[in-house]
């Protein structure tokens, strides 16, 4: 992402979201075709092999994206931001 999380519409982020669960999608096969299907995630995230570093790099983008979804949103927050979720207020921040 080129533009601060903060600064993306509600729909940017769900976009984001959607390429992100593509990528996750099409990871997982790469992990089954390399014979590591049946790995955990807590034994992915110790490795430090190419699959392995763009797993973490998936799952740390998703989170960054689903706390930003937290942080406007509040309490009991959706998967996805509903439409009206403009940019944060927080945009204005950045120098």
């Amino acid at each position: 992402m080129k533009q601060p999380i903060e600064c993306l519409t509600a729909g940017q982020i769900n976009k984001a979201l959607d390429k992100l669960a593509q990528a996750s999608s099409k990871l997982t096969d790469d992990f089954i075709a390399a014979g590591r299907g049946h790995e955990l995630p807590s034994e992915t995230r110790t490795k430090s092999d190419p699959l392995a570093r763009k797993y973490s790099d998936i799952q740390d983008a998703r989170s960054r994206l689903e706390i930003e979804i937290a942080l406007r949103y509040g309490p009991g927050a959706p998967r996805r931001l509903p439409r009206g979720f403009g940019v944060s207020s927080r945009c204005a921040e950045k120098p």
